[in-house]
């Protein structure tokens, strides 16, 4: 005899079936790929205007980290660029990275024994980093915070940052005071 509380259930003829097909799977897969495939392009750029920015923002911070610790100091402090072996690279190549450091003999060469205060990497390949004549080699502070050439004399310059994919590229620029700020131009070719 049947129990009063058990049920059987009985068969269903319209269940309905939980989840996805292949195919239904299939097409959601092919419509994720054209989507990614669409976006892919767009993040790279804004990539590498990130990358852009951040290696002008990097030399910015560089300006004004040599210019506070010069004040701070009471000391000639200058940036340079940087030699594969980490020295000052006396023909500019800014590309290999640059160097911050207390100029202690007031020549705008790292010589031994002066502190180095910041080394900085060099720069991606595909950021190109251009200098104006006048700051080619080093850039340097005074103790009242004022750029000065190693004979005295004011120092300003431009050190522009460009990609050749890109219409937009950024320049520090430094005033004769020495007081550095970053903005955006636009670089008629990009090598």
């Amino acid at each position: 005899m049947r129990s009063f509380f058990t049920r059987r259930q009985a068969p269903c003829d319209r269940c309905s079936a939980r989840g996805f097909t292949l195919l239904e799977a299939l097409v959601v897969m092919a419509l994720l790929g054209i989507l990614v495939a669409l976006a892919v392009p767009a993040l790279l750029d804004v990539r590498a205007r990130h990358q852009l920015q951040a290696q002008a923002e990097g030399f910015l911070d560089s300006m004004v980290l040599a210019r506070s610790e010069a004040l701070r100091r009471q000391q000639r402090v200058s940036l340079c660029a940087r030699a594969t072996d980490g020295t000052c690279d006396a023909n500019g190549h800014w590309q290999q990275g640059w160097l911050v450091f207390v100029d202690a003999n007031d020549n705008g060469l790292h010589d031994s024994g002066e502190v180095v205060v910041e080394v900085h990497a060099p720069v991606p390949p595909v950021v190109q980093l251009g200098v104006t004549n006048t700051v080619k080699a080093y850039f340097s502070y005074g103790a009242e915070g004022r750029s000065m050439s190693t004979n005295g004399a004011f120092m300003a310059g431009t050190w522009r940052f460009c990609q050749a994919s890109s219409s937009v590229g950024w320049q520090v620029v430094s005033n004769a005071l020495g007081k550095p700020r970053i903005q955006k131009y636009t670089p008629p070719s990009c090598p």
